[in-house]
């Protein structure tokens, strides 16, 4: 398995992972009251590009190999 290839899962991994936290805190912010001072990144959407860029450089290095 290529590098590219392997970074797919890790980056879904990863983004599921920073998702979560955000979330967390976010539930932990809301339940004391607190107001939230911090900016929120949008991680789904930025680990779906991030997968999306890697698949496609993917298909980009695989259909450019020699065959046979």
């Amino acid at each position: 398995m290529c590098v590219i290839c392997a970074a797919v899962p890790a980056v879904a991994a990863l983004g599921t992972a920073a998702d979560g936290e955000q979330r967390k805190r976010q539930k932990e912010t809301h339940a004391r009251g607190a107001p939230t001072t911090r900016r929120e990144y949008p991680i789904r959407v930025l680990t779906a590009l991030a997968m999306l860029i890697l698949f496609l450089v993917s298909a980009f290095y695989h259909a450019q190999q020699p065959s046979g």
